[in-house]
């Protein structure tokens, strides 16, 4: 694979200097001469001679997501004096391919289609439409607008079957994963925007969804990408709150594996799966709304899985099928036996986890996994749901007491779960809404003084809920400890590699600290 890097400046000084700047970090430079005029044949040859590495040389108009609005002519005068002044490549949209004609060797024509209204069903036909205008030595550029996953998912299996003719991948949000992933399914490039470098005004993508060059390399694995590496990812939606690329991509450089992890957002499961059938898929990371269906999907379950009827992990099987597994119920049982071993010590509590009493707040995936969790340790389980039919059906099938919202206050607790997205500075889940920052799931002066709390929210560390539960004295165990223990069992059945916890914390802490999720 190779990393081409695009500039884009107003004039030719500001143009050149970026770009010998930052070639050494990348495969190519591209020089996006959107607004810039010719610069004179000696000013080309000078760059080209002085840059380190290959150079594309390429003007985009409102087609390409640019702004030139120059003459045709002056258009293809600097395309051919590129290419005799040095340039390896030069990109030509497709339908002025044959007006422009074949370029000066060595160099080479990239010719490029750009559908920026979405992705159509029919790629091959629209692949086969470029081919008829090219020349021998060209190379076939393709980029679709993602408006979902799904179609990122398409064109990755549309270059499968170019085997290594197209380069391409999707513009816009929705398409990002795909300029990380098109290697692996045989784009020869992939596209980044500049890093960003000290004392230098950070350079706008010159496409929607382009990641910076210092965050692709971030994320790749140290050999680089290969037709070998292996995929993982996070399913949601939204997704856009994840840390879990951030902290499964550390996890995959300590050990050294030849794999990514990338964030998925899909519309519909089904179909994202559907479309996600190529064997580099090896593991999967599934969050709301889609557990319950992946449950459906696996067509092997670990037991306790297939007991909650929820799958937050799904593994590839060598004849293509997928493994549910559930993470969550092992993370919080580690969380709550590693607490109650400190907290049991005081006189008048619990001596032992099957006599305490657990009240579980919310009725979503996570409040599954804590009540399977809980009762597993044997303790008597109640749980209390905004939704009082949903709360009654899943007491029902867990096999726990339901508890109305408005009783919480009535019920006798020693351990308080909390399983609900309030408190959280994320996104809408699968429980609420809404969720903001400064909400409380319930009035303080209903925590127990003394209690054991147990908040399921990881941002921030310190959620309003363990924030009043420490004023009233109780112990409390932050969301963090929660999703790396989980992340740490699903890396180990991904991988067969058994995670490094405190790497976890660690790079989960960066995370936040970075601004990430």
């Amino acid at each position: 694979m190779a990393i081409v890097t695009s500039f884009l400046a107003p004039d030719w000084a500001t143009l050149t200097q970026r770009a010998l700047r930052q070639a050494q970090l990348a495969d190519l430079v591209e020089l996006r001469m959107d607004e810039i005029p010719h610069p004179g044949m000696d000013a080309m040859r000078a760059f080209f001679k002085a840059c380190p590495k290959p150079v594309i040389v390429t003007i985009g108009g409102p087609e390409a997501f640019g702004t030139f609005g120059g003459t045709q002519e002056e258009h293809f005068a600097l395309l051919r004096d590129a290419a005799v002044a040095g340039a390896r490549f030069v990109d030509i949209d497709w339908r002025l391919s044959l007006e422009l004609g074949e370029v000066e060797p060595p160099c080479h024509r990239i010719v490029s289609r750009h559908e920026l209204d979405g992705t159509p069903e029919d790629l091959v036909a629209l692949d086969e439409e470029i081919r008829e205008v090219l020349y021998e030595g060209d190379a076939v550029k393709f980029v679709t607008h993602a408006d979902c996953t799904e179609d990122g998912l398409r064109m990755l299996r549309h270059l499968r079957r170019t085997r290594g003719g197209t380069i391409g991948f999707c513009s816009g949000a929705a398409g990002s994963f795909t300029r990380i992933l098109a290697p692996i399914f045989g784009s020869p490039f992939t596209y980044a925007a500049p890093a960003i470098m000290p004392g230098e005004e950070a350079q706008e993508p010159t496409a929607p969804g382009q990641l910076r060059l210092g965050e692709l390399l971030g994320i790749l694995p140290p050999g680089g990408l290969s037709h070998e590496t292996a995929v993982f990812g996070v399913v949601g939606n939204p997704i856009g709150h994840s840390v879990s690329p951030f902290i499964h991509g550390m996890a995959l450089k300590h050990v050294g594996l030849d794999g990514v992890y990338v964030a998925f957002e899909p519309k519909d499961f089904d179909a994202f799966l559907d479309l996600a059938d190529d064997p580099v898929f090896r593991g999967l990371s599934v969050t709301a709304p889609f557990k319950e269906r992946a449950a459906v999907r696996a067509k092997r379950m670990e037991e306790r899985a297939k007991t909650l009827g929820a799958v937050n992990t799904l593994v590839r099987r060598n004849d293509g099928s997928w493994t549910g597994a559930n993470t969550d119920i092992s993370a919080v049982r580690t969380c709550l036996e590693k607490a109650f071993g400190v907290w049991s010590k005081e006189p008048g509590r619990p001596v032992g986890m099957a006599l305490a009493q657990v009240l579980v707040l919310g009725t979503g995936g996570a409040a599954r996994a804590a009540i399977g969790a809980a009762l597993d340790i044997g303790s008597t389980v109640a749980v209390a749901g905004r939704d009082g039919d949903r709360t009654g059906v899943l007491a029902h099938e867990m096999g726990c007491q339901a508890v109305r919202w408005e009783d919480i206050g009535s019920v006798s607790y020693d351990i308080l779960i909390h399983c609900t997205p309030l408190g959280s500075v994320g996104p809408d889940s699968e429980d609420t809404p809404r969720a903001t920052g400064d909400q409380m799931p319930i009035p303080a002066e209903l925590l127990r003084p003394g209690s054991l709390v147990f908040d399921a929210v990881y941002r921030p560390v310190r959620t309003p809920l363990l924030a009043a539960a420490q004023e009233r004295g109780c112990m409390c165990i932050p969301g963090a400890e929660w999703f790396v223990r989980q992340a740490a069992s699903q890396f180990e059945l991904f991988t067969s590699h058994q995670a490094d916890d405190s790497l976890l914390r660690a790079a989960f802490e960066g995370a936040l600290a970075q601004g990430r999720g």
